[in-house]
């Protein structure tokens, strides 16, 4: 995706939360939802609640971390997606995507949640005296493994040279070592391959391997469907705009992350 579209803008946006240096924490804020915004209307038009999506910090015993959190609720996105792992597959998602399966449903949701977690800033530490931390210190630096991921995913958007298969074992690997090699995960990177798809010419986006639907159609597809039941249960004062924010901003993240089809010129 051309970093001068709307989703590369996201996407750089996005890239810098983590990014490791210091700047301002209302930029970073301003210039993610300016760019979630600008995508959102040009992707979904006024059927959107993005504007209930901010970037926010949350407190750690060990540091304080910026990511993308609902900002009336004050809850990051991926705990939200986290709740929702093992949710039925909403009716109107199988209508877009007939050929979805439940389980590749639920790798969509895991894989969407490792991501959101990848692109969140490492926390900062927390000193002993906090009147003794100077002002404007930098935040730590991506570890390794967030920054391999983060490499493999723009890889996708950035790098037409790279096959498919190159593309996926790499996305696939990357994503087990940072969030670990457990079998749930394990299970749900085996559905996620990268596809050319589109025309004219084909383009790279993350897939789920057997249906060939990408991530960013499934989950946006997923707009305006009912607050799953195990969500509620963890968050029972979330309401439907806030889910719905929630679903946009992540198939928004994952449609940022696609490569753009180049076309013919003459």
């Amino acid at each position: 995706m051309n970093p001068r579209s709307s989703g590369g803008r996201l996407r750089n946006a996005l890239l810098r939360v983590g990014e490791g240096r210091h700047v301002p924490e209302a930029d970073l804020r301003s210039t993610v939802e300016s760019a979630l915004c600008e995508l959102a209307e040009e992707t979904l038009g006024t059927h959107s609640s993005i504007g209930l999506v901010t970037v926010g910090g949350e407190d750690h015993s060990w540091g304080r971390s910026l990511g993308l959190r609902l900002a009336d609720y004050d809850v990051g996105l991926p705990e939200l997606l986290l709740s929702a792992d093992e949710s039925d597959l909403p009716p109107q998602v199988w209508e877009s995507c007939p050929a979805l399966g439940q389980d590749e449903w639920e790798a969509a949701l895991l894989v969407s949640k490792l991501i959101l977690m990848v692109l969140e800033s490492e926390p900062e530490p927390v000193p002993d005296n906090a009147a003794q931390c100077p002002k404007g210190v930098p935040r730590p630096a991506r570890t390794m493994a967030r920054e391999r991921v983060c490499q493999s995913l723009t890889a996708v958007a950035e790098r037409a040279n790279l096959l498919q298969d190159e593309l996926t074992a790499h996305l696939r690997t990357t994503l087990l070592d940072f969030a670990s090699a457990t079998p749930d995960n394990q299970e749900a990177a085996q559905h996620i391959a990268v596809l050319h798809t589109g025309e004219p010419q084909h383009a790279a986006r993350m897939c789920l391997s057997r249906s060939g639907y990408s991530l960013a159609q499934v989950l946006l597809s997923a707009d305006g469907s009912p607050i799953p039941d195990s969500v509620l249960d963890a968050f029972p004062d979330l309401n439907q705009e806030e889910w719905n924010a929630v679903i946009q901003a992540t198939g928004l993240t994952l449609l940022a992350f696609e490569a753009e089809p180049i076309r013919p010129t003459g």
